[in-house]
Parts: C-alpha cells; sequence; structure tokens
C-alpha cells in the first residue's frame, strides 16, 4: 500500500472514531431519553423506573403488597388494594416493562429494601415474554445499575449490554431527541414531567380518552406484534416464581385488557390478538402446576365489567383500572 493511500484511511479512521465519539459524548450527556440520568436537559421518553426506587425507599412503613407491570398497570391504585386486603400496597409498575424489570424490581424490594410481602399483583400481556429480537431489555434497565444487579445475568451479557447503550446513541432518531431536547431547554429550565408519581406509586393522571373511530386507522402500535415468547424470559418468570414460593407470597396474575376497536382491528387484519392472547393463557397454565399464582384473564373489558375508557390501544382510565382490583380481590 502506498504512503499516501495509508496516510488517507488512517486520518479516515481518525476523523470517524473522532466524530462517532463526540456525537456519543453530546448524546449522553443531553440524555433526551432518560438512559444515562445525566439530568441535564429535557427528557423527551417518559421514565420511571428511578422515580419508583426512590419512592419505595421513602415508603414507612414498609409496603406488604406489591404491584408489577408495565405501564397498563400505572392506574391501578394501592389504596383500593388496602381497603380489600389491610394489606399496606405499592405501585411499583414501570413504562415499557417485560418480565426481566418485574424480576428485578421483586428482588431488589426484598433484597435491598427489606420488604416481606405477602401479595404481589402481577400485570401481564403478550409483550411481557416476547422473543429479544422482537424488544431486548429496556435501555432505562440496562442504565440502572441498582436493577440490573438483581437479574441473573454472565458478565459478558451484562457487559455487551452496557455497550448497545452507547452504540444505540449513533442513528438518526436518536439525534433528533437530542435536537428536541436542546430545544427544548431554551423555553424551560427543568427536565419534562411525564409522570407525576403518588407516594404510593400511583399515577393519578389521565390523558385524554380515545375518540370513537382512533384506533380503527393510523400506525399499528406493538402491543400485539410479537412473533414468539423468549426462552429467556420464561426463565425469568420461573425465577420469579420460586422468589415468591419461598418468601410465602400470593401471587395473582392479571392479563390486562386492550381497547375494544383495537381488539377488533387486529383481529380482523390477521387474528393476532386473540392468537396471542390464549398462547399467553396457556403458557402461563403450563407453569402454575403447584397452583403457585391465580390467573385474570382480563384482556376484554367483558370479563371484569370494564368501560370503554382507554389511553391508546392498552392504557385502561382508572375507573377500569379500578373495577379490574375489584373483581380479582372479591374472588
Amino acid at each position: 500500500m502506498k504512503d499516501s493511500n495509508r496516510l488517507f484511511l488512517i486520518s479516515f479512521s481518525v476523523c470517524v472514531t473522532v466524530l462517532s465519539s463526540s456525537l456519543v459524548a453530546l448524546s449522553v450527556y443531553v440524555d433526551p431519553r432518560a438512559v444515562f440520568g445525566t439530568g441535564k436537559y429535557p427528557v423527551i421518553v417518559a421514565t420511571a423506573r428511578t422515580e419508583k426506587l426512590l419512592l419505595l425507599e421513602s415508603s414507612h412503613p414498609k409496603p406488604e403488597a406489591l404491584i408489577l407491570g408495565n405501564s397498563h398497570c400505572m392506574r391501578f391504585a394501592p389504596e383500593v388494594v388496602e381497603e380489600a386486603t389491610g394489606l399496606r400496597t405499592f405501585n411499583l409498575s414501570v413504562n415499557s416493562g417485560k418480565i426481566e424489570d418485574f424480576l428485578a424490581l421483586a428482588d431488589y424490594a426484598i433484597e435491598e429494601a427489606g420488604l416481606r410481602p405477602k401479595l404481589i399483583i402481577l400485570g401481564v400481556c403478550p409483550r411481557t415474554f416476547c422473543t429479544l429480537e422482537d424488544e431486548d431489555f429496556d435501555r432505562r434497565l440496562v442504565s440502572n445499575v441498582t436493577l440490573m444487579n438483581h437479574l441473573p445475568l454472565s458478565p459478558t451479557v451484562r457487559m455487551r449490554k452496557n455497550a448497545g447503550l452507547y452504540f444505540e446513541t449513533l442513528n438518526y432518531n436518536y439525534l433528533k431527541d437530542v435536537r428536541k431536547s436542546i430545544s427544548l431547554s431554551r423555553r424551560q429550565s427543568l427536565p419534562l414531567a411525564h409522570y407525576s408519581f403518588e407516594s404510593d406509586g400511583f399515577l393519578a393522571w389521565e390523558e385524554e380518552f380515545n375518540k370513537e373511530g382512533a384506533l380503527s386507522s393510523g400506525p399499528i402500535e406493538p402491543d400485539t406484534k410479537v412473533t414468539a415468547f423468549s426462552e429467556k424470559r420464561k426463565k425469568y418468570f420461573d425465577i420469579l416464581l420460586d422468589v415468591c414460593r419461598t418468601g410465602g407470597i400470593s401471587l395473582k396474575i392479571v392479563i390486562t385488557p386492550y381497547a375494544p376497536a383495537y381488539i377488533t382491528r387486529m383481529d380482523g387484519l390477521d387474528g393476532s390478538f386473540s392468537r396471542w392472547n390464549s398462547m399467553l393463557i396457556a403458557f402461563l397454565e403450563s407453569r402454575n402446576r403447584d397452583n403457585v399464582y391465580e390467573i385474570y384473564d382480563f384482556s376484554r373489558i367483558e370479563e371484569y365489567g370494564g368501560v370503554d375508557e382507554f389511553m391508546g390501544a392498552a392504557h385502561p382510565s382508572i375507573r377500569n383500572s379500578t373495577l379490574m382490583l375489584h373483581t380479582l380481590l372479591a374472588k
């Protein structure tokens, strides 16, 4: 290779490395998706994991019941559980949560926060167990060292997922969020508050409910776009079951509902909603040979006397959430 070509390749490599490193540094510092916890600029993507841990740590006396789930369960009111069971309750649901989140949160609550829960209400849907190819660990979980320490991961896997945090910042959509966050910072001094939780983890705030016809057209949300259930996530579920067995914890599993219009649309397209819901029930029943938990299929509002009040495809209203709790706690 000629010296001029070699010099060009070296110079080009250095420029690419410097540019990539600069973009990563900028993305981490601005942190538009609240992944790295810098808190310097407004947050574009909602987060809940850190907030919920801080609220749980300051909760006294310690809760005896936990609500675990994704954002579908954030409006499950702890006071409803307390009234029915007499157990002080905390809503530990997190946005985009999957079974690895719920395992980490439960293990953290017991091993670090010192809780001895008597009851766990766990909200699930097909995405809770979807393959890693469909949806890998949420980046806000990976960036939370406290929670990641409560997952049974090898050092190699842990390192690979951490490296992915930084490589993910080198894409167009991420850089668009960086730009948006910087732009918003010029109009406000504090990060955007997507969620405002009560001291017991309850989300009392509601968006506008779906208007008629809102879900009959437009982009299809990823809630039922699942290709398979992950064997790794099944194992995480088994570990969570062992945590409940060992601790003598009563476990109630709720398959959370979707808006009727969304169900009609998905089943009309390819039958995916009913197919994946049936597969989820079959999976849960197959793991319940020793009756360690109760299953409540509330995927359709008719199953619990619900009302058609949803925000998007799968975020039930407070009234809907309360009807679910009343139904499962009455049995």
